[in-house]
């Protein structure tokens, strides 16, 4: 019996079908057409460099209701690095707030700065978003009403200026017209407004427990010694306290006191004033 193991065949390579070399080539050309496609956009990314993911040009800021524009030069510096003294310097006093504000001399663009959520460009100037606010403004109060607040002597800059003061003092639209009343009633009499709000924006803290001698310091937007509207608006208002304080909600309320839980409370003396401080202190 032989031992010898019999030869190896070579295995008879594949015919390739019609249909295959089809798909293949298929396949190859497909190939072809990525590699040229990325080679397209690496040049187009600088030569021979690796793609980078690309960043959004803008970043949305939002601007909230109530806050001073050194408040939002803060919040633009910190969501793009813009610099809060760029957006401050682009506000300050100028001729055109005394424009729009119709004054006799210049004032800044606090007021006027709508508050709302704004595209920024970080490489564009700043008075570009400036502008952009200032727009919005118009836009947003073309259609208030001003002919109310016309007939008791109130220039659309002292709406304003009031409008502020509203939106620091009230959270809802039914007390912003309250108030806004309470005021316009304060107002008419000759009482001071008495608003501890404006005596924060003068002393640059909202959130400041007020002492005897901050309701003496003597400056104008201290509403608690001086009577009338203070000089400028002390925040930017929203749309609603603008509307409130262009029309504001008739009654014969002379006092208001907000809890803290911020239900508010009204008098019209000031006997029943002292039990609306007392009754909002319980129900704190």
């Amino acid at each position: 019996m032989s031992t010898q193991r019999p030869p190896r065949r070579r295995p008879r390579p594949e015919r390739t079908t019609k249909a295959g070399r089809g798909v293949l080539i298929g396949a190859v050309l497909g190939v072809l057409v990525l590699v040229a496609i990325i080679a397209g956009v690496v040049m187009t990314r600088g030569g021979n460099d690796a793609p980078v993911a690309t960043t959004p040009k803008t970043v949305d800021v939002l601007f909230v209701e109530g806050k001073r524009r050194t408040e939002y030069a803060a919040t633009l510096q910190e969501k793009t690095g813009i610099p809060a003294s760029e957006y401050i310097s682009a506000t300050d006093a100028s001729r055109l707030g005394q424009t729009m504000a119709g004054t006799k001399k210049p004032v800044s663009l606090e007021g006027f700065l709508f508050p709302a959520t704004y595209p920024v460009d970080p490489k564009k100037p700043v008075r570009d978003l400036v502008d952009y606010q200032l727009r919005t403004y118009v836009q947003q109060t073309a259609t208030v009403d001003y002919s109310y607040a016309k007939k008791k002597n109130l220039t659309r800059y002292d709406v304003l200026i009031l409008a502020s003061i509203i939106e620091r003092e009230a959270s809802t639209p039914k007390d912003r017209r309250l108030i806004a009343g309470v005021f316009y009633n304060r107002l008419r009499l000759g009482m001071r407004l008495d608003s501890d709000v404006t005596v924060h924006y003068a002393l640059g803290s909202w959130s400041k427990d007020l002492t005897k001698s901050d309701l003496n310091l003597n400056s104008p937007y201290n509403t608690r010694k001086f009577h009338g509207l203070p000089p400028t608006p002390i925040c930017n208002p929203g749309l609603d306290s603008i509307k409130a304080a262009a029309r504001p909600a008739l009654s014969k309320y002379l006092y208001f006191v907000a809890s803290p839980s911020g239900k508010v409370y009204y008098a019209t003396t000031d006997a029943a004033f002292q039990q609306a401080i007392a009754q909002a202190k319980a129900n704190g």
